[in-house]
Formats: structure tokens, C-alpha cells, sequence
């Protein structure tokens, strides 16, 4: 129960700066709204196929999501209060409080990117609770794999740099599934036309965090 307690105090708290600061969320929705109305005007939306409409959805979602789940612990290092943090606060609770706060913020920021995309296409053709769907295992993939590497580089200089090249290859396969999932969703297929891709997703959400829990208490603890 008091894993629970401070999990939540951890999200409260990440969520309070972010709603006074609006940093992380004025910057990734500058960036979603300028990325995508930069490709479509370049392109000839009325010729948009599944394949590219896609495939750019989830490349913007990528970029957008790692540029703010970067700083997943920089307020804690450029506060100093990150040594104070982790001895009052068992590793557990810590990842626990930053996935949740990362998960709600890319969830967010992906509802909003396929609303611009929607809103620039002027048609959106799909079952509308699957694609939800693959957008909330798409940011819960994207903020348990972002949360650990954040805390790896958190003290680092070239923060940014290290943890776009080891996030990365380890999305690769999440954008791949995601990607095909929703070409197939797009090109008319009902939900149990995904369904190995959702459950791939499912598995790969599963292990990612599995896996996260175990590695974070080293990585707190070293």
C-alpha cells in the first residue's frame, strides 16, 4: 500500500510542475503541430495511402515522445534533489510514479497527434476503440522503455543524444507492430484483423516492463 502512496505522490508531483511549467507539453505540441503540417502540405493528401499515413502517425508520435520523456528526471538532477530522492524512496515506487506521469503525457500527445491528422486529411475511416487502443499501447510501450534509459542518462551531459541511440533501436520493433497494425485498421480490417499485432503489443508492453522493474532498482540503487 505505501508502494502505491508514493508511486502516486511521484506522478502528483510531475504532473504539478508540468501543469504550473507547460514546458515538456508547449514543446511537443509545437513540434507535433509544425512536423505535421510541414508533411502535409509537402504531400498530396488526396494520394495519402495506409502505408505512408502510418508510417507518418507513428514517426511523429516516436520523435514527439522522446523529446519530452528525455527529461523524465532532469527536474530531480537540476534541482539536486535526486540524492535525496533516492534515499528516502525505494526504486519501485519511483518507476512506478514517472511511467504513470509518462504514459498519461505520451497518451495525451498521440490523442492529439491523430486529431491534427485527422483534422488535415479531412477523413479518418477506421473503427475508432482499436485505434485508441493501439495508441494507448503505443504510448505505454514507448513510456516503460523511455522511463528506464531516462534515468540511465539522467546525469549525463549529452543526455539527449544517449538516450535517442539507446531508445531507439529498442522501439524499432514497437513502431513496426504499430505501423502495420494500423494500416491494416485503416485499410478497413476489423479488429480481429490486428489481432496478433495487439497481442504482440500486449506481450511487448508486458515484457518492457517486466524487465524495466527488475534493471530500475540497480540502476536507483548504483
Amino acid at each position: 500500500m505505501q508502494m502505491f502512496k508514493s508511486a502516486l505522490a511521484i506522478f502528483r508531483k510531475d504532473l504539478q510542475l508540468e501543469l504550473r511549467t507547460r514546458y515538456a507539453f508547449n514543446t511537443v505540441l509545437t513540434f507535433v503541430a509544425a512536423a505535421t503540417m510541414v508533411m502535409f502540405f509537402s504531400l498530396n493528401t488526396s494520394l495519402l495511402t495506409a502505408d505512408l499515413y502510418s508510417g507518418l502517425l507513428w514517426i511523429i508520435i516516436l520523435f514527439a515522445a522522446l523529446s519530452s520523456l528525455a527529461r523524465s528526471f532532469v527536474m530531480e538532477t537540476d534541482q539536486q534533489t535526486f540524492d535525496l530522492l533516492r534515499l528516502n524512496t525505494p526504486g519501485l515506487p519511483v518507476y512506478t510514479g514517472k511511467l504513470l506521469f509518462n504514459f498519461s503525457f505520451t497518451y495525451t500527445v498521440s490523442l492529439l497527434t491523430a486529431l491534427l491528422f485527422a483534422i488535415l486529411t479531412g477523413s479518418f475511416e477506421t473503427d475508432l476503440l482499436p485505434f485508441m487502443l493501439l495508441l494507448l499501447l503505443g504510448s505505454l510501450g514507448f513510456s516503460s522503455v523511455a522511463t528506464l534509459m531516462a534515468s540511465l542518462v539522467s546525469r549525463s551531459v549529452q543526455k539527449g543524444a544517449i538516450f535517442s541511440v539507446l531508445c531507439l533501436p529498442l522501439l524499432l520493433p514497437l513502431i513496426v507492430l504499430l505501423s502495420d497494425a494500423t494500416r491494416e485498421l485503416l485499410g478497413g480490417a476489423p479488429f480481429t484483423g490486428i489481432a496478433e499485432q495487439t497481442a504482440a503489443l500486449v506481450g511487448y508492453c508486458g515484457v518492457t516492463i517486466t524487465l524495466s522493474i527488475m534493471l530500475f532498482d540497480y540502476v536507483w540503487t548504483d
